[in-house]
């Protein structure tokens, strides 16, 4: 029988083929495009590099999983209990200077590829798989994944309302920039962005849209990450929230904003990611620049009486190479900037908690805060943040609980878990009818309704889901629980031969279709 819980949704943005990025700029500035498009950011995503063949051993699931190359073409497949799966690969995320991941595409959705290469353990099994007692192609890669590995992944009509791209790039210039229309049109130093010239939140925020992970990031009402302009603080469009937690150990992979953060050099102002990082610079010599950036404040430590030679290397010593707790195989530079051999930064004390990185507009806080809260708390099993979520969530106002789609989706998730069946079926009713063309918030009527054992009603919500968005896994799977729990083995069986006609290769429902 097929197991209930799956990777809800796809991807909501349609993404059809990559291209190559050449970016109007070049005309003006070629030495810096060219920098650009050679550096990791400027091939973010493209085709598949050629690198040897490789193999994986998944230990809890018992898969194997293989990558080789036929006529230039990347194949990723997995085999497990009997049943094989094999994808092209239609896109490469990263240029291998810590890994390479893969998306496969299903129709116009992208999949992200359990098999991934890394730069010091070669081929394995994708971050967040290394458990999972079954593997699949069925981790939807959405655009907040996008976000920080591609261009723009939406494009807008003449009347500025978004309509799926037609095609996916690398990051391109616009992305620390700002939009370069009006500037090629005519060039001048007011119709773009220059990061160095910004300064506090602003200046900063260009890094922070992609190097501040945190736990949570919640959009602003009516906003995505998309509208985010360099030049605006983050937080017009979107705010970040860090969980504090005794019990966590060690850093994850995209830390490095936090990290800088904390060191004394960043705290004075004096030191930002621009100050050693240029997307289009000279990579020659990195590390005799990085000296003489340190040497600016501190002449005296490159003197050999205080470091018992000449000192050439700063970062060497004082930004380590650390192992990330996250992401297997990587490790990731520190930028804590601390002495060799003093002690890290003592854990937070207490239960645990969130904070935002920095505060958004006033009359977002309460909702964003709920949101992360909300998410996290279920996300991490934190019972007392869910409590505290839970007391956000339910004192905003009852016009934001009922025309916020965001909001509106927390208290689904709160209440579908949580609350008397009556009451899920109550909020996810309100949420149909606020947004009757969601495939989302039409499934979790449908789960409502099933808790309800209001199973005609469910019945023709998660079949319309399913017309709404035919890759939502998990309301294919309880359309089939649904049938059998009435006995309808053959409707059981055609509520899975409809998921396998949009993914035919799909292991999961294959697996249950076998006898």
């Amino acid at each position: 029988m097929l197991r209930h819980v799956f990777t809800l949704g796809g991807v909501s943005a349609l993404l059809i083929s990559a291209q190559t990025v050449s970016p109007p700029c070049k005309t003006c500035h070629p030495l810096e495009t060219a920098r650009f498009l050679a550096s990791p950011m400027g091939r973010s995503l493209g085709p598949a590099d050629v690198i040897p063949a490789g193999r994986a051993t998944h230990a809890p699931s018992g898969s194997v999983l293989t990558a080789d190359f036929r006529k230039g073409k990347l194949f990723h497949t997995l085999s497990e209990r009997g049943v094989t799966a094999e994808y092209p690969v239609a896109f490469q995320l990263g240029r291998g200077v810590k890994a390479r991941t893969y998306a496969v595409r299903i129709g116009d959705y992208l999949l992200e590829s359990p098999l991934t290469w890394y730069k010091s353990g070669g081929w394995d099994v994708s971050p967040g798989y290394e458990q999972m007692p079954l593997l699949d192609f069925d981790r939807p890669i959405t655009e907040n994944c996008l976000f920080c590995h591609a261009g723009r992944a939406q494009a807008t009509d003449a009347d500025g309302r978004r309509i799926p791209a037609a095609s996916l790039t690398a990051i391109t210039c616009d992305r620390c920039h700002g939009p370069t229309a009006a500037h090629v049109a005519s060039p001048s130093a007011s119709n773009i962005v220059n990061p160095a010239r910004l300064t506090g939140a602003a200046r900063d925020s260009v890094c922070e849209q992609c190097h501040l992970e945190g736990e949570m990031r919640v959009n602003n009402p009516g906003k995505t990450q998309w509208d985010y302009h360099p030049g605006e603080t983050l937080e017009t469009t979107m705010a970040t929230y860090l969980l504090q937690d005794p019990a966590e150990k060690g850093r994850k992979a995209v830390t490095q904003v936090e990290e800088l953060a904390e060191s004394k050099c960043a705290a004075s102002g004096k030191l930002w990611c621009g100050s050693c990082h240029n997307p289009h610079g000279d990579k020659a010599n990195r590390a005799t620049k990085l000296a003489q950036v340190c040497a600016g404040c501190h002449a005296q430590t490159t003197l050999a009486k205080t470091h018992r030679g000449k000192a050439t290397d700063c970062a060497g010593c004082h930004m380590p190479a650390r192992p990330t707790s996250n992401v297997a195989h990587l490790a990731v530079t520190d930028h804590q900037l601390r002495r060799p051999g003093s002690p890290a930064p003592p854990a937070s004390a207490g239960p645990p908690g969130i904070k935002a990185w920095r505060q958004p507009a006033a009359e977002f806080r309460q909702r964003n805060m709920a949101l992360a809260a909300l998410q996290l708390a279920s996300e991490r099993n934190l019972p007392a943040l869910a409590a505290q979520a839970t007391r956000l969530v339910e004192s905003l106002p009852t016009n934001q609980q009922s025309k916020d789609p965001e909001v509106l989706a927390a208290l689904e998730v709160l209440y579908l878990g949580t609350s008397a069946p009556e009451k899920a079926v109550q909020l996810s009713q309100w949420a149909v009818d606020s947004a009757p063309q969601s495939s989302t918030f039409a499934m979790n009527h449908g789960l409502a309704l099933m808790r309800a054992n209001n199973l005609g009603e469910a019945e023709r919500e998660l079949q319309r889901a399913l017309t709404l968005d035919p890759s939502l896994m998990q309301a294919a799977a309880q359309l089939a629980v649904l049938y059998d729990r009435q006995g309808r083995k053959a409707d059981s069986q055609a509520a899975i031969t409809r998921f396998l006609k949009w993914n035919p290769q799909s292991i999961q429902f294959r697996l249950a279709t076998k006898p």
